[in-house]
């Protein structure tokens, strides 16, 4: 189904699972920088070298400027990835002095726009009234003020094996304080080391995301295929014998190198037209939460813009 004239096709299938309860939403950097224009995963490596005064010959600041250059050299992401830049601050910086940085760097304007946020937790909700979204961001903009959802920090997540019901936000990466000047709990998921342990020496991560692939559906929202946190969680898979269930991902501008990075891990593409803000994406989500909503009023509202309109 095709939602807004430019909007992405959503297979039939996906909207079902999704009215079904089937679907889990994991959401990533793009969410938060869409319309609360927070920054993206090197552009926070980038904030937090500037807060901590690294030095002109700091080695991850070197290798955060070879990343953007090679970037716009060859338009090509991921060569370089943002969880290095952070292993090097590790070398130069303590692990608090860091965490801080991360915290203040995405603290949002009073005023900010959560209306993406919004969308997608109407999106997650099931019609057994659970919540079921996954991100892999800091900030807390799903969370309202006060927030009535369940929400969850690593690495104690629900154990879906033993029974667990997911019913909640789930911060897979750590969440900050609500002040935005720590890390709660453990702490971020942030250098390589720090992915290291969440999904390969301790390797909870990669359990809590095989067992939601095994019983849910997956969509990516706000990833790209080259981003740390999808290559970590996909890598786990490829390694799984089991039966798991189709992954989603939404993808801007669609270009053949674009959708087949997605395919080469295992999850099929959605693709929409690029533009600034993203609204070919995000129309059509406002459009898919109120049709998961009130399907019959949707459709209502849809035959009587159609008579409007003469079709």
């Amino acid at each position: 189904m095709r939602f807004t004239e430019n909007g992405p096709w959503i297979p039939d299938e996906l909207l079902r699972a999704r009215d079904e309860g089937r679907v889990v939403f994991f959401c990533g950097a793009g969410v938060s920088r869409a319309r609360a224009g927070l920054v993206d995963f090197f552009g926070l490596a980038d904030a937090v070298i500037k807060e901590l005064g690294a030095a002109a010959d700091s080695n991850a600041k070197k290798l955060l400027e070879k990343a953007k250059e090679i970037g716009e050299e060859l338009d090509v992401t991921g060569l370089i990835s943002a969880d290095r830049v952070f292993s090097l601050l590790e070398r130069e910086f303590t692990t608090p002095d860091i965490q801080s940085a991360v915290a203040k760097s995405l603290k949002p304007a009073s005023d900010v726009d959560r209306t993406a946020h919004d969308v997608l937790l109407r999106l997650a909700r099931t019609p057994e009234d659970k919540t079921q979204l996954v991100t892999t961001n800091f900030d807390r903009l799903f969370e309202s003020d006060p927030s009535t959802i369940q929400t969850y920090l690593p690495p104690r997540l629900p154990q879906l094996s033993r029974g667990d019901a997911l019913n909640g936000i789930v911060y897979l990466h750590g969440r900050v304080d609500i002040e935005y000047q720590h890390a709660e709990a453990d702490g971020f998921v942030l250098s390589s080391a720090d992915f290291g342990h969440a999904y390969l020496t301790e390797g909870w991560a990669t359990e809590f995301f095989r067992e939601i692939v095994r019983k849910y559906v997956v969509v990516f929202v706000g990833y790209s295929a080259d981003d740390p946190p999808v290559h970590y969680l996909l890598e786990g898979l490829r390694r799984s014998p089991d039966s798991l269930n189709r992954l989603y991902s939404f993808q801007s501008d669609g270009s053949v190198e674009d959708t087949a990075r997605w395919r080469h891990k295992g999850v099929h593409p959605i693709a929409y037209a690029r533009a600034d803000g993203h609204p070919a994406l995000w129309d059509t989500l406002d459009e898919w939460a109120l049709r998961a909503e009130d399907a019959e009023r949707w459709q209502r509202n849809v035959r009587l813009y159609c008579q409007i309109c003469g079709w």
